[in-house]
Formats: C-alpha cells, sequence, structure tokens
C-alpha cells in the first residue's frame, strides 16, 4: 500500500492520489500482460489496486472523474488489469509504455537476480525456492 499521510503526499487531493495510484497500476499491467515481465508481487499489485478501489469509492464521483486514467479505469474492481493498456489513448499508451519499460530496467540493474526472486515472490503461498528455473 501506498502510504499518503506523508510528504508530499498529504497535501494531494484525492484526485491526485488516484491518478497516481491508476499510474502505477497501468504501468504494472503493461509490464505483466504486454512485457512480459514483472518489478512487484502478485501481492503488492493486489494492495494497491484495492486501495484504488476503496479511495474511488469513497471520494466523491467528482473527484473521480477529475483523475487522468479515469476514462481508462471507470470501471475498474481491482480484479484484473489486463485490458487497461488497451483502452489508452496512442499517447498515454506511448508514455506509459516508456515508462514501463525504464522502471523494470531500472529495477532488474539495480537488484541481483536473487533479491528479484525473493521480491517477485514474497508472501506467495507455497513458495519453494528449489522451484525456481531462471
Amino acid at each position: 500500500m501506498i502510504d499518503f499521510s506523508k510528504m508530499p503526499c498529504l497535501y494531494w487531493s484525492d484526485a491526485t492520489k488516484i491518478s497516481y495510484l491508476q499510474r502505477r497500476i497501468i504501468v504494472y499491467s503493461i509490464m505483466y500482460y504486454e512485457q512480459n515481465e514483472s518489478c512487484v508481487s502478485d501481492q503488492y499489485y493486489d494492495s494497491i489496486s484495492h486501495q484504488l478501489v476503496e479511495l474511488q469509492r469513497t471520494c466523491g464521483p467528482a473527484e473521480f472523474r477529475r483523475s487522468t486514467y479515469y476514462y481508462a479505469m471507470y470501471d475498474f474492481d481491482g480484479s484484473t488489469g489486463f485490458d487497461i493498456p488497451s483502452r489508452l489513448t496512442k499517447y498515454d499508451r506511448e508514455y506509459l509504455t516508456n515508462i514501463a519499460s525504464y522502471v523494470y530496467k531500472q529495477w532488474k540493474d539495480s537488484t541481483t537476480i536473487e533479491q528479484r526472486r525473493r521480491a517477485l515472490n514474497a508472501n506467495t503461498k507455497g513458495f519453494r525456492q528449489s522451484s525456481l528455473q531462471w
């Protein structure tokens, strides 16, 4: 989960918080569904997805509609992000695909294989070190 109680998030509007979570979810969805890569565990993705859904539910409809990616995520329920990239405008899709590529490259370049294994399999039920094939 993202802690919005710290600087600079402390002063963000609900629309800005929603836009931030939407962008993260879209970037991770592009990474996972289109680039066949990931830099976050399923548990982390689920936690920010549920955080977004809850924030969308508790803020006013006008505030939700002001979010950057409302047009692509107006019906997002947290269950999957596979169709989100296809809903983006051409510009947003290219922009966020570039971000996804950069984020993954930075993560991969700054971690060891062992660190990546642990991060991606954190809190995965039934995970066994010997079951990985890299």
